[in-house]
């Protein structure tokens, strides 16, 4: 918003039902010029029809990928060019649609903009996410494509031994596509990338976003996290594993004392805020005034390793859209990730902020 725009939105929220003569009055500018400020305010989303209804809806945007999941457990050890006995699930799920059912199940309120088709798989994800008060609105149907499909396949423990994956209709998310949702980006407490987006729109998605709203993502992959390297001083918060850290820094992280060094780096090109995901030894939190390492007792049973990440990053979306202190932002963050590896599916449908602190209790008395 421009100055004036702030100006006029603080009058309406005061007195919503005040007519444009009295706005103009009490600024000292024409109604003419008052009616432009209003038509602009109304067009990014701040103010919602006529009455001037001001839209306090704090919720967060994701964009990104939502997408069918097909997961493949082997039932006996892994050997190349062989035809394993193992069970086979299918289920919603995408980087960006698991952060904001999350986001969604801790409370929170949220949008996404992704690209589906009209085929089953398409009609799969609007389902899951209405079904999951993940607002879908503003989302693009390309018909004639394939929706995005992952593929998973998991060692005899329920570990992931190798995927692929094709999110190529995210492709049809461009510049001007974006652009055109310009009101709803900016309208966003959060910005949540992943990097399967092109490097044409998270070039755009920075330029919208710039001195408005902060932008948290993912690396999700250490190629992805190489695609992200030049643009890592743009973002306000990432969340990486050691290798990732590796590939976003340029520096080899084989201890603690390197993540210290290679976050520090991030930092110093003006990322804002970095926890890195040590997996069972906890994360470590840096921004430019601080650091420090944050652990909860190990989980003694991992019944599902996917998803553990992406709810470990909403908790923290979560805490900080809330006004959460740092250190209650964190912990919320790692119980979140607990309550992850605990469910059989990559979303755990009891997650809340009750279950966190049950988890948070439970870990505080070992």
């Amino acid at each position: 918003m421009t100055n004036k725009e702030k100006e006029i939105l603080q009058i309406i929220k005061d007195n919503p039902t005040i007519e444009q003569a009295e706005i103009a009055k009490r600024l000292n500018i024409s109604r003419s010029t008052v009616a432009v400020h209003i038509s602009s305010l109304e067009k990014k989303g701040y103010l919602l029809g006529k009455g001037y209804i001001v839209n306090d809806d704090d919720y967060i945007l994701g964009i990104g990928a939502a997408n069918v999941d097909v997961y493949g457990q082997s039932l006996i050890k892994l050997r190349t060019h062989y035809d394993h006995p193992a069970k086979i699930r299918s289920s919603v799920g995408g980087v960006m649609r698991n952060i904001l059912c999350n986001y969604s199940l801790l409370g929170g309120k949220c949008k996404l903009i992704t690209a589906y088709s009209d085929d089953s798989y398409g009609k799969m994800i609007i389902e899951d996410c209405k079904q999951n008060n993940i607002d879908v609105s503003e989302s693009l149907m390309v018909k004639g494509e394939t929706s995005g499909l992952f593929m998973q396949i998991q060692d005899e423990n329920n570990d992931m031994y190798m995927a692929i994956c094709d999110m190529s209709i995210l492709e049809r998310i461009t510049p001007e596509y974006l652009e055109s949702k310009a009101h709803i980006i900016s309208g966003a407490k959060v910005v949540v990338i992943d990097p399967s987006l092109t490097c044409e729109s998270i070039e755009k998605i920075i330029e919208l976003c710039k001195g408005k709203t902060p932008i948290y993502l993912d690396p999700v992959s250490t190629n992805y996290a190489l695609k992200l390297k030049p643009y890592i001083g743009e973002f306000d918060f990432v969340k990486p594993n050691r290798e990732e850290l590796a590939n976003l820094s340029g520096i080899k992280v084989e201890s603690i004392d390197d993540v210290y060094k290679a976050a520090s780096s991030l930092i110093d090109k003006g990322l804002k805020k970095i926890v890195v995901s040590l997996s069972k030894d906890g994360i470590i939190y840096m921004d430019k005034n601080k650091k420090l390492k944050k652990k909860l007792p190990e989980e003694k049973k991992m019944v599902n390793a996917s998803g553990a990440g992406d709810a470990l990053l909403s908790a923290i979306i979560y805490g900080d859209v809330n006004g959460l202190n740092l250190n209650e932002t964190l912990d919320y963050g790692l119980a979140a990730g607990i309550a992850a590896i605990r469910s059989e599916s990559t979303i755990n449908t009891n997650m809340s902020i009750d279950l966190l602190d049950q988890i948070l209790k439970e870990k505080k008395k070992k």
